[in-house]
């Protein structure tokens, strides 16, 4: 990732041109990429450099599949490696606030009515059932080959648990009891779900809004890099279940969003909450110590509430 702009500038001429300024836009501290917005001088885009494998080609796929549909994803101008082997996107700057910085002070009317809007872009990202599971290359082809759930979700465990288990943690013995009791559940775990296109980070964070006429409306949909094909109902317990303990009158606009296209089935929410919300909490607690303390405390929280603690 050591490359300076003057040598991105003469990478980046023979696509669009002299570019005037950059300008970080990313959390480039949590070392997964870098986000720039480029000027030039009739247009602006985002520039994405990926620190990680296995992003780029995500994005790159789902960007491409969401071309002319109803979801509102950025528009992509052009992507590719560098000689360096540094993976690259660029796209259409879209003008807007990340939903997370103004929801709270938005008035409740506004708030609805771009949550009705978020509920049915995730029923649109969900529309889209592929034949595998797992990551994908930039054709959106399978790059694992996972047929099943089963085989394609206890690959992923085994990852995120060697991870979990090579970080100093601050309470070892939760941790030891939260993995057995989710291997223990994993075991038990009989469904094979439909491979459904997920977020996978899917949230205020990701959600672009803009003002206009005195009101805010959702704009896009951004950061597709963790989008793979799973199962839904995963997605739907991290973001609908908690949404609908803080503030039901949302989560009810969500929902009819949502329902627009596909349907909540709230029984099998409540059967898999207990399985996923465990995976994400140490899924979280793998990664998170060093690069986000305030996010490592939050899976730490997860697990035990499952745990009853």
């Amino acid at each position: 990732m050591n490359v300076g702009f003057a040598e991105l500038r003469d990478w980046l001429m023979p696509v669009i041109g002299p570019i005037c300024t950059f300008e970080p836009i990313g959390n480039h501290e949590l070392k997964r990429h870098l986000v720039y917005k480029l000027v030039c001088k009739e247009r602006a885009y985002v520039l994405k450099l990926y620190y990680k494998k296995d992003r780029w080609n995500r994005e790159v796929a789902n960007l491409r599949r969401f071309a002319g549909t109803e979801v509102l994803a950025p528009r992509i101008v052009d992507y590719g490696v560098f000689e360096s082997g540094l993976e690259w996107l660029l796209y259409d700057f879209i003008e807007g606030e990340l939903l997370s910085r103004v929801d709270d002070t938005l008035p409740k009317d506004k708030r609805e009515a771009i949550y009705f809007d978020m509920g049915r872009q995730l029923g649109l990202i969900h529309q889209y059932e592929l034949d595998f599971f797992g990551s994908m290359d930039e054709d959106g082809r399978s790059v694992y080959g996972f047929k099943t759930f089963k085989a394609y979700f206890s690959h992923l465990a085994a990852k995120i648990l060697t991870e979990l288990h090579t970080v100093e943690h601050d309470h070892p013995l939760l941790m030891k009891e939260a993995e057995s009791k989710f291997l223990a559940m994993l075991d038990a775990f009989d469904e094979e779900p439909v491979a459904t296109l997920c977020h996978n980070d899917f949230g205020p964070r990701n959600i672009l809004v803009s003002e206009g006429g005195g009101t805010y409306s959702l704009k896009a949909v951004i950061d597709f890099e963790q989008s793979v094909p799973t199962d839904k109902h995963e997605e739907l317990i991290a973001v609908y279940l908690p949404m609908l303990e803080r503030d039901k009158a949302l989560a009810s606009r969500f929902r009819a969003g949502y329902e627009t296209s596909q349907i909540i089935d709230m029984d099998r929410l409540l059967a898999k909450r207990d399985f996923y919300s465990l995976f994400r909490g140490l899924g979280i607690c793998s990664w998170s110590k060093e690069v986000n303390y305030t996010y490592y405390l939050e899976g730490v929280r997860l697990l035990r509430s499952q745990l009853g603690e």
